[in-house]
């Protein structure tokens, strides 16, 4: 396919600050096949970590506005000038954004990656209303693409969406990219044994209050530990006094938002997802790549698409504390069991591998027309 045939492709993103959809994202850019797609990213804010992984090749629009409303001209502006024959958002306010604005885009078709459920209204009584509206314009996207197949069953339902609308794409797992940089030297908390990691920003969503509780049974069982909670967030003042009034303040490291958590996750002896709920959690993944082992709530949705029970892990009921300190301590405790668990943990990740994944997001870019 010549240059001049190329399908020139639009991601779309607030910013490259750190998260799963901004690594979906950057790993997209790297590997889509540049002999049929031209890809560009436009950024409302040019910052974040991940902008030194973005390849040189791939033009970056940076809008350089404080928040999304602000830059809604120079986004109209940035997308008439390119001309994208697809644009690829990532996040809601984002989807939202593009949906509203779709018509003015002539030529362009919008694909929307979305985690929705029920779970994602709990936060604030305007969610709900948000919510409606976008469920009323999701459906002027060519594609959804959702992380499970869970989700593409609940939105498919709710949407009475036509056949083929909504498509799971598993999030790609960068095998080679995460293996050369598992290898950088562990973090000093990381070498203390046993050593527990778990990573998310620190919100109620992702179940930390509940991951303390479990953790301070696991430390009075054996009687040493280390947990490192790997992420920022509106929790943290209120994670660091929990764990005060549970007597583990001296065993648990919040240690924020991490470039390299997989050097971490390299180190540890478990990985621990406490999420209430998730769309598919990419530190899951990322975990198993680096050999890691896994316990996991059985949350809605995902986990259960990666975590092969007593294969690679542990999965548990959701929201179930002394379910969750059981499955740790057998983890812990039983060298030989965690050991036959680190050695699933890599070869359970094939349908999530980059190269797999990235040939279906081809073909997605390819058929919408």
């Amino acid at each position: 396919m010549s240059p001049t045939t190329r399908r020139r492709v639009l991601f779309a993103l607030p910013s490259l600050r750190g998260g799963g959809a901004e690594r979906v994202v950057v790993t997209l850019l790297r590997h889509l096949d540049r002999t049929r797609f031209e890809p560009h990213l436009v950024l409302v804010e040019s910052v974040g970590p991940y902008l030194a992984d973005v390849p040189d090749d791939v033009p970056v629009h940076a809008l350089d506005a404080p928040r999304l409303r602000r830059a809604i001209p120079a986004l109209v502006r940035v997308i008439r000038t390119v001309r994208p024959a697809v644009v690829v958002s990532t996040q809601g306010y984002m989807n939202m954004a593009l949906l509203l604005l779709h018509p003015l885009f002539r030529g362009s078709r919008l694909i929307v990656r979305e985690v929705i459920g029920e779970r994602y209204l709990e936060n604030s009584r305007l969610q709900p209303l948000l919510y409606r509206v976008y469920l009323g314009l999701v459906r002027r996207a060519a594609r959804i693409v959702v992380q499970s197949d869970a989700v593409q069953r609940e939105m498919t339902a709710r949407l009475a969406a036509p056949p083929g609308q909504v498509v799971r794409v598993y999030n790609p797992v960068d095998e080679e990219h995460i293996a050369a940089r598992a290898g950088a030297a562990a973090p000093l908390a990381a070498r203390e044994r046993p050593h527990v990691v778990a990573a998310g920003r620190l919100g109620r969503q992702k179940g930390f209050d509940l991951l303390l509780d479990a953790f301070a049974g696991v430390a009075q069982n054996l009687g040493r530990g280390t947990l490192t909670i790997l992420g920022d967030g509106p929790e943290r003042a209120a994670l660091e006094a929990q764990a005060a009034g549970l007597g583990i303040a001296s065993a648990v490291r919040l240690v924020g938002f991490q470039e390299n958590p997989f050097t971490y996750f390299a180190a540890a002896d478990l990985f621990v997802l406490s999420s209430r709920y998730e769309g598919l959690p990419n530190v899951v993944l990322e975990a198993l790549a680096c050999g890691c082992p896994v316990v996991a709530f059985d949350c809605p949705h995902g986990a259960r698409e990666i975590v092969r029970d007593g294969v690679n892990g542990f999965l548990v009921p959701p929201e179930d504390v002394p379910s969750l300190r059981a499955a740790m301590l057998r983890a812990l405790k039983n060298d030989d069991e965690r050991r036959r668990l680190a050695a699933n943990a890599r070869p359970s990740l094939e349908p999530f591998l980059a190269p797999t994944i990235v040939r279906q997001w081809e073909a997605l870019l390819e058929a919408v027309r």
